[in-house]
C-alpha cells in the first residue's frame, strides 16, 4: 500500500510570494495531483484545511473536483478528514464526487478499509474544538481486524489546553495501537518525538513565515499484509522556499564591504542547503558597524528585490525587508554624559525600563492601527513582548543614527 499525504492546502488562498509568477489559489492542489498520479499511488490522504474558507467555495469547487476526477479515474482513492478551515465545506463538497471519503464528520471517530487497510479518522464538527479528540477514541475501532492501520487527524499538538483547535498532548500517539498517524494543522512539516506521527504542513509555503522545504509525504508498509511501516518519507513539492539567512557585518566600515559580505553569506548558505528552485532570504544582519554606515541606504527595498544569485541549481534573492541587529560602532555610556538630544536618546538607549515603556507604546500603536477599518483585512499576527522591544530598540537606532549624521547634530 503506497499513501500520499497532505494537509494544510488552503484552497482559495493565493500564496504571498511575489517572487513566484503563476501561482494560483490551486497551484499546490494541482501539484499534489500530478505527483499522486506519477508515482501510482493507492491512497491521497488529506488531515484538513483541504479549503481555506467557505466563502472560497467558488475558487475551490471546480478544480477541487476536476483533481478529484483524475486520481479517482487512476484507481486512487482520497481519504480525508476536516480541519478547523473547511469542517462545513469539505463535507458539502466532496458530497459531489464519488473518489473522496471524508471520515469522521460530526465529531466522531470513524473507520474505513480500503485495498487490506484501515483508515480511522475524526473531523471538525465546528471551527472551534476545544476538547482532546483523542479523549474519545476508542481501541474498539481496531478489535475486529488485523489489517494495517493509519490514523488521520487535525488537531493542536503540544499546546497549551485552552486553545480552540482539538489540543492533544504530545505523548498520546504512542499510547495507541495505531502504528502512524498522518496531521494536520500545523504548517512545518515533521515527524513528532515519540515516532509514529507526523505533521504533513502546508504543501507549498503560503508566506515568509513558513520556512524550511514544504511538500507531501509517503507511507508505505512492508507488504500489503504487514502492519509494519516504513519510516514517512518526505517529497518536496515546493519549487520555492523561505529561510532565515544570518549576516555577519563585524567590523564593516564601507558600503562595498557590507555588499561583499551579503553575496558571499548568500552564497555559502545556498550551497550548505544544497537545494534546487528558488531559495528567499529574510536577512538578519548582525555585528558591530562603523558609525559611518547607513544600513538602511545600503539595503534599500528597491536594492534588495533586485537583487538575485545562482548558485548551482537555486536561485537565490532576497526579501525586501529584513532585522537589522547590528550595533553602531559608537560609546552610548560617553554620548549618555552630554545635555543636548543625542544624550538624552542614548540615555534611553541604556534604559531597559525606558526601553520597555517604548515597547508598550509601539504595542498600542500596532494595535491602533490594526483596529482601524482600512486595516482590519490584514494579517494581524500576534507579536511577543521581545519582538516590540526589539523594533522599538530598531527605531531608536535609526533616530541616532539621524541625528549623529545631520548637521544638527555633527557628533561623529
Amino acid at each position: 500500500m503506497k499513501i500520499l499525504c497532505c494537509a494544510d492546502i488552503h484552497m482559495g488562498r493565493i500564496p504571498a510570494v511575489s517572487y513566484e509568477e503563476g501561482l494560483s489559489s490551486h497551484t499546490s492542489w494541482d501539484a499534489i495531483v500530478e505527483k499522486a498520479l506519477e508515482l501510482s499511488v493507492d491512497v491521497l490522504a488529506m488531515a484538513g484545511d483541504v479549503v481555506e474558507q467557505d466563502e472560497h467555495w467558488f475558487e475551490a469547487y471546480g478544480p477541487l473536483l476536476s483533481g478529484l476526477e483524475k486520481v479517482g479515474k487512476a484507481g486512487i482513492q482520497v481519504i480525508a478528514v476536516g480541519g478547523n478551515h473547511d469542517y462545513s465545506v469539505l463535507p458539502q463538497l466532496a458530497k459531489d464526487s464519488p473518489y473522496i471519503k471524508v471520515l469522521g464528520l460530526g465529531g466522531k471517530w470513524e473507520q474505513f478499509d480500503y485495498r487490506g487497510v484501515r483508515f480511522v479518522g475524526w473531523s471538525f464538527a465546528q471551527r472551534y474544538m476545544k476538547e482532546n479528540p483523542l479523549e474519545s477514541f476508542r481501541e474498539t475501532l481496531l478489535e475486529d481486524t488485523s489489517l494495517p492501520v493509519v490514523g488521520l487527524l487535525h488537531c493542536d499538538v503540544g499546546s497549551a489546553p485552552n486553545t480552540s483547535y482539538a489540543p492533544v498532548s504530545s505523548d498520546v500517539f504512542s499510547h495507541t495501537s495505531i502504528p502512524w498517524w498522518v496531521l494536520g494543522h500545523i504548517h512545518s512539516g515533521g515527524i513528532l518525538k515519540g515516532g509514529n506521527a507526523f505533521y504533513c504542513g502546508s504543501p507549498f509555503a503560503l508566506d515568509s513565515n513558513e520556512e524550511g522545504s514544504h511538500g507531501l509525504w509517503l507511507l508505505e508498509n512492508q507488504n500489503n499484509s504487514s502492519n509494519v511501516w516504513k519510516d514517512p518519507l518526505f517529497l518536496q513539492l515546493c519549487p520555492y522556499r523561505f529561510e532565515v539567512c544570518i549576516v555577519n557585518l563585524d567590523g564593516a566600515a564601507e558600503d562595498e564591504e557590507v555588499r561583499q559580505r551579503l553575496a558571499h553569506t548568500l552564497r555559502e548558505f545556498a550551497s550548505s542547503l544544497q537545494g534546487e528552485g528558488t531559495l528567499l532570504c529574510k536577512l538578519v544582519l548582525e555585528g558591530s558597524i562603523a558609525r559611518t554606515l547607513d544600513i538602511s541606504r545600503i539595503l534599500t527595498r528597491e536594492h534588495l528585490e533586485s537583487l538575485w544569485i545562482a548558485v548551482g541549481a537555486c536561485t537565490v534573492s532576497t526579501l525586501p525587508t529584513y532585522v537589522d541587529n547590528t550595533v553602531l560602532d559608537i560609546d552610548l555610556e560617553k554620548l549618555s554624559e552630554g545635555k543636548d538630544a543625542i544624550a538624552l536618546l542614548a540615555k534611553k538607549m541604556l534604559d531597559e525600563h525606558a526601553i520597555q515603556q517604548m515597547a508598550l507604546r509601539y504595542k498600542r500603536l500596532d494595535e491602533e492601527s490594526l483596529n482601524a477599518r482600512p486595516y482590519q483585512s490584514l494579517d494581524q499576527g500576534i507579536r511577543s513582548e521581545e519582538e516590540y522591544k526589539r523594533l522599538s530598540r530598531e527605531a531608536a537606532k535609526r533616530l541616532l543614527f539621524s541625528m549623529i549624521h545631520s548637521e544638527q547634530g555633527g557628533r561623529v
